[in-house]
């Protein structure tokens, strides 16, 4: 049979519940206690969160796009509604958003936000929010989507250091030599490719073990300037790309950089970047190689600006109620959530 993990992996709504009168006095005061924590966790929508909500501008219908739409009264809580006058159906500013039909207040998100981005753990934070696990992961599927093509307008310029960096592939994928896993450079890595220009950063997985010329010039093209100037090891791979785009090239080949002291390493400022990509995706090591491109994604806004928390979640947020993609939990779980 197998075992219950032993750590905590439901919501407050999971604790069994009795009759009031069948409870002892310790199980009525945990009981009043969680229901104090859920109180705090998951309260009603605030008058500050209703009033953020009303002041979404809604351009079009979210179902079909038509400009022609009229004021509908308001929800019990205060949400604002609308008519569309195209298609008939009754939508508020938050419809066909990550936030669509949510059950619990848009306030909870600030909190799992400040802690994706502070580098915990989904299951830690979830944990922290009193909610199942399960919903952790599902909100991380609602930010990938968010996220999706945010680097998409990224142009680096003037100065630009490059890079590779690997990832293990999905140990059910992993290849091995009578037993053993394949060492160096092999089809048990997944190549990313990263360049920064010390303000900006493009960071994606080119989906192969060694870079090749072609993907390196997918990634890169259309997100470095012509003629800028390009620090990286002298990679035949990156050969094509400095020659299509007429960079200039500074060559520093690992061999040489390799024991330098930060401050004296000319690839210094790529290999910063590296060590907190490794750090970030250290606190998720159970990830799904599928979802790499939304974990380069949430890396790549974390990293960059706002520096500040308070101010990248509330670009996150206002980038989420701009963007109409719906995601269901049965889509993911294949079940019904009760969030």
């Amino acid at each position: 049979m197998k075992k219950e993990n032993p750590t905590w992996g439901g919501s407050f709504r999971s604790y069994p519940k009795k009759g009031a009168g069948c409870l002892s006095p310790s199980e009525k005061m945990i009981d009043a206690t969680i229901s104090e924590w859920f109180e705090q966790k998951h309260r009603r929508p605030s008058a500050e969160e209703i009033a953020m909500v009303n002041s979404i501008h809604v351009a079009a219908c979210p179902y079909c796009g038509s400009p022609d739409f009229v004021k509908d009264g308001k929800r019990p809580d205060g949400v604002q509604r609308f008519l569309c006058g195209a298609c008939g159906k009754r939508f508020n500013p938050m419809s066909e958003t990550v936030f669509d039909s949510k059950k619990i207040p848009m306030s909870e998100w600030i909190e799992y936000l400040f802690h994706l981005f502070e580098f915990h753990s989904v299951v830690s934070s979830a944990r922290d929010n009193r909610n199942a696990t399960t919903t952790g992961f599902y909100w991380l599927r609602k930010v990938f989507a968010v996220l999706d093509g945010c680097q998409d307008g990224v142009s680096l310029g003037e100065t630009v250091w490059l890079d590779e960096t690997f990832v293990s592939v999905d140990k059910p994928d992993r290849v091995t030599e009578e037993g053993k896993s394949l060492r160096g450079i092999s089809r048990n890595k997944i190549a990313i490719a990263t360049a920064t220009d010390g303000t900006g950063l493009i960071i994606a997985p080119l989906w192969v073990p060694k870079p090749s010329m072609k993907k390196t010039l997918e990634a890169f093209e259309g997100h470095i300037k012509l003629g800028s100037l390009l620090i990286h090891d002298g990679d035949n791979s990156h050969s094509l790309l400095v020659s299509k785009l007429g960079l200039r090239s500074e060559v520093h080949k690992a061999a040489e950089t390799k024991g330098l002291e930060d401050s004296d390493n000319p690839m210094d400022e790529i290999n910063d970047v590296h060590s907190l990509f490794k750090r970030f995706l250290r606190m998720h090591g159970g990830f799904s190689r599928d979802d790499l491109m939304g974990w380069c994604n949430l890396f790549w806004f974390i990293w960059s600006e706002p520096r500040s928390r308070m101010e990248k979640v509330k670009k996150f947020l206002e980038m989420a109620v701009s963007t109409h993609k719906r995601i269901k939990f049965r889509d993911i779980f294949g079940k019904k959530s009760d969030k």
